[in-house]
């Protein structure tokens, strides 16, 4: 398993989405506070980028496999939280119904909840031109660039190539990707994992996602036992690429709750 880790002091997993790697969550060390109390676990999930040749996965539910083993081994008995984001907030849920109160909070952006893509309710793609986007961005940024994007401008589009298309790129060709695309489910639904577990959640995600939606995430309110949820006006799928000023502060926010846990 490939393992990023930064810092010292309690731990934050931090759980990328699909198909990316690692990097799309390097963002957030950004919105930590500089008291540096915080030892960040960015790992690439069992199948994809720096971790896709260490074992097959044809499904989703294996690549939960594969990560509950590695939590095992890593945290034993040691409490954590979790930062998911999309694809790692579907898996979030499923390891909060596993580990129950090992996971002292968790901090779900853009959470995937309906694994099935042609069952979500997805909002309607709109877009904000803000500024000129680069002339030396290629045609295949763009595109990847446009099909997620809200705000288009310069500063979220450095942000998307340089932490987003590079997952993009690194799992490109790769048989997990497909295999997880054709069994995308895990065994029980958010709904039902969630309904046992007792910890802080925060739910944050964005008003035009076209990827996930926002309203499936909001389903899990009779679910969820201790919730935040909060939709972000103008944004999409990568809200803290395009929003990283109300994900920080949101963030820090989470982080003081764990704190005073």
């Amino acid at each position: 398993m490939f393992v990023q880790k930064i810092g010292h002091g309690f731990p934050l997993l931090m759980l990328h989405g699909f198909p990316l790697d690692h990097r799309s969550l390097l963002p957030f060390e950004d919105f930590l506070p500089e008291t540096g109390q915080w030892e960040r676990y960015y790992i690439d999930l069992p199948g994809l980028g720096a971790t896709r040749d260490d074992t097959k996965i044809t499904c989703a539910q294996d690549i939960l496999t594969r990560l509950t083993a590695y939590i095992d081994e890593e945290f034993r008995a040691r409490r954590f939280a979790i930062v998911g984001y999309s694809f790692g907030g579907l898996l979030a849920s499923a390891l909060a119904a596993q580990y129950g109160s090992q996971i002292t909070s968790m901090f779900l952006l853009a959470p995937e909840t309906v694994p099935a893509q042609e069952r979500r309710n997805l909002a309607k793609k709109v877009a904000y031109h803000m500024s000129d986007l680069p002339d030396s961005a290629t045609q295949d940024e763009l595109q990847a660039y446009k099909t997620t994007a809200v705000i288009y401008s310069a500063e979220s589009f450095e942000a998307f190539r340089r932490y987003i298309y590079t997952g993009l790129v690194a799992n490109a060709k790769n048989p997990a990707v497909e295999a997880v695309m054709n069994h995308p489910s895990l065994d029980r639904s958010p709904e039902s994992y969630l309904s046992d577990y007792h910890e802080p959640v925060m739910i944050i995600t964005g008003q035009h996602d076209s990827m996930v939606g926002y309203k499936d995430a909001f389903h899990l309110y009779e679910s969820v036992h201790e919730g935040t949820f909060v939709c972000i006006p103008k944004a999409g799928h990568n809200i803290h690429v395009e929003h990283p000023d109300t994900v920080r502060a949101l963030f820090q926010r989470w982080l003081d709750g764990i704190g005073e846990q």
